[in-house]
């Protein structure tokens, strides 16, 4: 268990690292103009407007929604969708998203997602 948790911690740290490394940062700039013609929501239905309007959100929302097509279980989804949003919500503050908060949220949310699979894996 002890090391479970260590493996956890260890591969969240890594891929928080990993997002620093000059070139390792996909460009969801784009996103917002692409999508705007088609809707006034350039985001996916599954993140509520009050954090899917904020670019530096998308990277998050996008790596989730991901992640969230191979997953069957709806209850899983939904816990997971609950934490990536309350994540979201964290790193807003006074009508802004701090990108880098959001940055670390990745790592913690990818971790949460891998720990949700786990566990619906041994039911």
């Amino acid at each position: 268990m002890n090391t479970t948790l260590a493996i956890l911690i260890i591969s969240a740290l890594a891929l928080v690292q990993a997002s620093t490394f000059p070139g390792s940062d996909e460009d969801y700039s784009a996103w917002p103009a692409a999508t705007l013609a088609e809707s006034p929501h350039p985001h996916s239905s599954n993140w509520p407007c009050d954090v899917g309007h904020f670019p530096a959100a998308y990277a998050l929302m996008h790596k989730v929604d991901k992640r969230l097509e191979r997953i069957d279980n709806e209850d899983t989804k939904k816990r997971i969708e609950d934490f990536a949003v309350d994540q979201l919500r964290r790193c807003t503050s006074n009508g802004q998203m701090d990108e880098h908060c959001v940055k670390r949220s990745i790592g913690f949310t990818m971790s949460f997602i891998h720990h949700q699979k786990t566990q619906a894996n041994r039911l």
